[in-house]
């Protein structure tokens, strides 16, 4: 295993700590082999931004993660340097040695000698009972460090469940949605539960006002968190895992994922509302400030996110059967607990919930079905007698059937449509 990323962090540190330009963060010993790095939490009355954080907000801005005039997110710093300093052999935590109790807390680190790096560090990983290295998963948490995050976390108490009363929770500007066949056609979601990257269970939405995903009922409060207005999901139980750590550390993040998130999805696309402590990342195709996804973004607790734009998606697809655009992906894809740069490092998260429209999986299908005849010549949607025309035809006719307040931003009056 390549450690070049370790060594990278190990000669940035340590000239960090010999500057002696951030309070707290200096030698432990006069070999210079264990150093102290302050560790005081956000929700300290004294705690100061600008000296408390430095350190990590430094390593932000090195790593490119970070610049000036951007939103301040101290934990996200502070989870990042805690991170690299978990997955680089050339640290290990001196537990022992920490204090964290303290009115200025800090932890202590080793700096492991390259002779001791020979057998790799595998006291972070999870690994099966053979110990071979293809069933290793790097993970970006311990079971301490997820406590940790959700103490970064927590903030002013949310809503347990979503207010029966509002029709319009996930859709806060617009009519309420007709209850017809468009309606309902465009409310079917398929969730698909990973966790460590495999395959645990999949699950069909079909409720129009949507569902909430949280942990089976033995880890939350029985009826609070129920709600007959949506469909309950639940993650599966972290005992189907094979690994012993990983299990241990799943089971240790599904307990604060009790509140869950609510989705919903209707003609107009998904929208999620997180009332969960854990921290959840999300990547799909919707729109983020001036540019369309997909890219990783964080879910801010009880707030209403477009994490799927059907209009969006219509329109890709349109560019796609023209030969003019990729694919675009009908799915979303949500990580819990662990921070989601891009979705080639999701198959070594603790827990990924894919959600894929299905009226959307089925349009790209029958695009795709039509692209691989060798004698359609018109790449228009010029509908056929093909079972791929005839879905497509359909699904467009209930979409723009919808009588909303806006069509899809792709939609086209001149585009042949026949029943």
């Amino acid at each position: 295993m390549s450690n070049t990323g370790g060594r990278r962090l190990k000669q940035w540190l340590v000239e960090q700590i010999q500057s002696g330009q951030y309070s707290g963060l200096q030698w432990e010993d006069e070999s210079r082999t264990l150093f102290r790095i302050p560790w005081k939490h956000a929700g300290k009355q004294d705690y100061n931004q600008e000296v408390d954080a430095s350190i990590f907000k430094a390593w932000a801005v090195f790593k490119g993660k970070f610049k000036e005039g951007e939103k301040a997110e101290p934990a996200t710093w502070k989870t990042r340097l805690r991170c690299a300093l978990n997955k680089s052999p050339d640290f290990e935590e001196a537990t022992e040695r920490s204090q964290l109790d303290i009115s200025e807390p800090y932890k202590v680190y080793r700096i492991v000698p390259e002779e001791e790096q020979k057998n790799g560090k595998s006291s972070l990983m999870v690994m099966s009972a053979t110990g071979s290295s293809g069933d290793i998963t790097d993970m970006d948490v311990s079971p301490a460090e997820i406590e940790e995050l959700i103490k970064e976390e927590e903030g002013q108490s949310s809503p347990e469940y979503w207010p029966h009363s509002s029709i319009n929770a996930f859709q806060p500007h617009q009519d309420p949605l007709p209850s017809g066949t468009a309606s309902s056609a465009f409310s079917q979601m398929m969730m698909s539960f990973y966790y460590g990257g495999k395959l645990i269970h999949t699950q069909m939405v079909n409720h129009h006002e949507g569902c909430r995903i949280s942990p089976q009922p033995q880890l939350g409060r029985g009826p609070l968190y129920s709600s007959d207005s949506m469909q309950s999901v639940h993650f599966p139980p972290a005992d189907l895992i094979q690994y012993d750590r990983q299990r241990h550390v799943t089971r240790k993040l599904l307990h604060h994922l009790e509140r869950g998130v609510l989705v919903r999805a209707n003609q107009e696309g998904i929208f999620i509302k997180r009332l969960c402590q854990s921290r959840v990342f999300w990547s799909g195709l919707a729109e983020v400030g001036s540019h369309y996804g997909p890219v990783p973004c964080k879910l801010e607790r009880d707030a209403v996110v477009k994490i799927f734009d059907t209009g969006r998606f219509l329109q890709a697809l349109q560019m796609y059967q023209e030969g003019q655009f990729p694919a675009p992906d009908p799915t979303v894809t949500l990580c819990f607990g662990e921070e989601l740069h891009d979705l080639n490092n999701a198959k070594c998260k603790l827990i990924i919930v894919q959600i894929t429209v299905v009226n959307c999986q089925h349009l790209l299908d029958a695009v795709n079905m039509r692209r691989s005849q060798p004698f359609c010549n018109n790449t228009n949607l010029d509908m056929s007698d093909t079972a791929a025309s005839d879905q497509m035809a359909r699904i467009y006719q209930d979409l723009c059937s919808y009588s909303g307040p806006q069509r899809p931003a792709c939609y086209r009056d001149n585009m042949p449509i026949t029943a």
